[in-house]
């Protein structure tokens, strides 16, 4: 108001206290409202002389409320390079991770970067494909090797880095930006999704609220983003299936001299395990865990001597070039010393849950290793969610759902094909499944298919030819496939290969 010329600002304050009230009620957008009648206070207060107050931050930290227009909950790869295209839109974004910031990089696991994430990086910021590539290793060749048989020698393209590595050059990029704040050891505790706020949970037990206008879900494959959307936001489910084995892991420098394995070449040992070497030159031999089913000596957490001798008979049975020159006694033993882990397979019914959160990476799509698409299908989300920005900012995240649901969808089509062939499937479905593949590759060679789709996501036809979607793939596969299956199922059938594994047909 104006009164006689002179400016009116004694209840400026009143409106302050109105504006922190909104933003509490109604998130973030209104905290440009508030900046808008701290302004305006400013103005009129003034005609010569300006009436200072505290920023939106300063006044909700008084009242125990951070304010952010987007909070990323998870500090992963795909968390950090969301935040990045975020903060490259104009935004501002708060990162928010539960665990303390990392920093010991090689304390991770070996991962490939692909065409797809390669390019994801790219599309963020052209240096960091550069440096990923010049810190990494290439991937030359996958190599497939069941039971000590190397059946096929795969073209790849591809940059062999530590999954911390690429989380590590995301989080560079993304301190080097002033309007992205990181909070580290802030572990999400609840979500008001009808006042936009989240709470979290410090080290020392004390709890901060945040307000966003909008919220990206990256925190993994157990996300609590996910599950707190399925109790709260109706018509919204997700499916989380076990991978149904574990992983186990064993470093090693190698023999020294040794010559006999390339480390332009990753091996992939059946359905035993996958060996490669990582960046800091030591050798990475995973391997597959059956809790419920393999021997003690797989499973234990004990270096006994007897359990230390038959780890080493079964690497040399399913291994033996990492037996003969990359594996020493101090590495069966420190096998014991690492823990196994699993995780799950996801599959969400949207993307956009209650419209202002968006869930990406792992936390939508969750694969499991033998996919190899974890960490690209994440990044490429982050790509996306960086596009969306751009061409639909009133509504990005729907526009993220509607791009990028059928490729999640198709993701976890992949995901639970590779477990299948991971756990043990019955007989007959492992000769169905290996007469089709030896049927797709003379398809190739005679040209009568362009490629499959691991040509696509593994191989060098992602980087000559296209990088294509999940769900294009998914449907390429099933179309390839369709004129093969039945008569590999006849095949199968003739030589009478068993439908169940005789273990199970004994039991029945």
């Amino acid at each position: 108001m104006w009164g006689g010329g002179v400016a009116w600002s004694p209840d400026i304050d009143e409106y302050v206290d109105l504006a922190v009230w909104l933003m509490r009620m109604c998130g973030a957008i209104n905290a440009a409202v508030a900046q808008c009648l701290r302004v305006a206070g400013s103005c009129v207060g003034g005609m010569g002389t300006a009436v200072a107050y505290p920023s939106n931050d300063a006044v909700l930290a008084g009242q125990g409320l951070g304010v952010a227009e987007y909070i990323v909950i998870g500090a992963g790869p795909a968390g950090l390079a969301a935040a990045g295209f975020i903060a490259k839109a104009g935004s501002r974004v708060a990162v928010f991770e539960g665990r303390p910031k990392p920093e010991n990089v090689f304390g991770s696991y070996p991962v490939v970067l692909n065409a797809r994430g390669l390019s994801a990086l790219e599309s963020l910021d052209p240096t960091l494909m550069a440096k990923a590539q010049e810190i990494g290793m290439a991937v030359k060749e996958l190599h497939i090797v069941p039971d000590n048989k190397t059946v096929a020698k795969v073209p790849t393209y591809g940059t062999c880095i530590m999954r911390d590595q690429t989380a590590h050059l995301l989080l560079e990029a993304a301190e080097a930006q002033e309007n992205i704040s990181f909070y580290w050891e802030h572990k999400l505790s609840s979500i008001d999704f009808q006042t936009k706020t989240c709470t979290f949970e410090l080290p020392d037990g004390s709890q901060k609220t945040f307000s966003a206008e909008r919220l990206v879900a990256a925190d993994g494959n157990r996300s609590r983003v996910r599950r707190f959307c399925e109790e709260h936001v109706a018509d919204f489910s997700a499916d989380a299936d076990p991978w149904g084995f574990q992983l186990r892991f064993m470093n090693s420098k190698g023999v020294p001299g040794q010559t006999e394995v390339n480390p332009d070449v990753h091996f992939v040992l059946g359905d035993k395990g996958y060996v490669c070497q990582q960046p800091n030159g030591e050798w990475s031999i995973s391997l597959r865990v059956l809790p419920d089913s393999d021997e003690e000596f797989i499973t234990s957490d004990q270096a006994t001597d007897e359990n230390v001798q038959k780890l080493k008979e079964y690497v040399q049975t399913y291994a033996k070039f990492a037996a003969d020159n990359l594996l020493d006694d101090e590495a069966y033993r420190k096998w014991y010393d690492c823990k196994a882990f699993d995780g799950v397979v996801v599959k969400c019914s949207c993307l956009n849950p209650a419209g202002w959160i968006c869930i990406i990476g792992d936390a939508a799509h969750a694969v499991q290793p033998a996919t190899g698409e974890g960490i690209n299908s994440g990044l490429e989300d982050a790509a996306v969610l960086g596009e969306m920005l751009k061409e639909h900012p009133e509504d990005p995240f729907a526009a993220f759902d509607q791009r990028q649901r059928p490729n999640a969808h198709a993701l976890q089509k992949l995901a639970l094909q590779a477990k299948d062939r991971v756990t043990k499937p019955p007989p007959r479905t492992q000769a169905v499944n290996l007469m089709v593949t030896i049927g797709l590759a003379m398809a190739k060679k005679l040209h009568i298919i362009e490629g499959t789709r691991e040509d696509f996501t593994i191989g060098e036809k992602a980087a000559t030819a296209g990088i294509k979607s999940y769900d294009e793939l998914v449907q390429m596969d099933e179309r390839q496939r369709s004129k093969l299956l039945p008569v590999a199922t006849a095949l199968a059938k003739i030589f009478r290969i068993p439908k169940e594994h005789p273990a199970t047909q004994t039991q029945a």
